[in-house]
């Protein structure tokens, strides 16, 4: 079984790849199951086979403990951390070739708090990876690009797990937008003149001297555009997947 943490910020697309692309993984006779991380989560687009609802009273915690909504999320992670054995057992029962992980809509709460470490360390034993969602929406401009750049390789370095960057949404973009953000990522000097020629003094030198080191690392890693509505894409993604965990590409059936 191969594990993936989907992971990307609020409105990235995590839970609808996580649909499709497990709907799609299903069609090419890849079996899988879905696993809801997300306590907070109202609706998802899928049926869980394992959910952390069943598990923690996201509501109840909120109520009991007067909390706002984020110090209760972090509080129901931090509660679920410590009764993890069941729900890992669950995963475990499964006999199939994906797991997906669909992780909390606020990424900095599961990212960047101990609690999203210790989940993603210990909730399976199998090959894990991430896959990173970017938000073209977001990345449209240089400057934005190099911030999601910089987010995603954060997220690399706290989870220090095989990671796949994947441009989320692709169809919300016409070719010219979709192409220019790939020779962005692909085309290092492309990035850095785009930087010089759109931004102006101290945004124009941190954007170029962050993009310049973030570089050499994020290119290391697989890129690949995908769009959960159209299900373009996926055939890249389960190739790098396959790469990224397996022992080279393994063909779909």
């Amino acid at each position: 079984m191969y594990s993936l943490f989907i992971l990307g910020t609020a409105g990235s697309g995590k839970s609808t790849l996580a649909y499709s692309f497990s709907e799609w993984l299903k069609d090419q006779e890849q079996s899988c199951i879905n696993v809801n991380l997300d306590p907070a989560a109202i609706t998802l687009p899928y049926e869980p086979d394992i959910d952390i609802r069943d598990y923690i009273d996201y509501e109840r915690i909120m109520a009991e403990r007067g909390l706002g909504p984020n110090a209760a999320l972090i509080a129901s992670l931090r509660e679920f951390c410590e009764e993890i054995d069941d729900f890992k057992e669950e995963i475990e029962n499964y006999n199939v070739d994906y797991c997906i992980i669909d992780t909390p809509g606020q990424l900095e709460l599961f990212a960047f708090r101990k609690e999203g470490e210790f989940l993603a360390n210990n909730l399976v034993s199998y090959p894990k990876g991430i896959i990173f969602l970017i938000d073209p929406v977001f990345c449209s401009s240089p400057k934005n690009f190099v911030a999601s750049l910089f987010l995603s390789t954060s997220v690399y370095i706290v989870f220090n797990l095989p990671t796949i960057l994947a441009l989320s949404k692709s169809d919300s973009l016409n070719k010219e937008e979709l192409d220019r953000i790939i020779n962005w990522f692909e085309e290092k000097d492309r990035l850095l003149l785009d930087i010089n020629s759109s931004l102006k003094g101290l945004s124009s030198v941190i954007s170029f001297e962050i993009a310049s080191a973030i570089l050499e690392i994020v290119n290391s890693l697989d890129f690949v555009s995908i769009s959960s509505f159209e299900l373009t894409g996926f055939t890249e993604l389960h190739a790098a997947i396959t790469r990224m965990l397996g022992e080279g590409e393994i063909e779909i059936r």
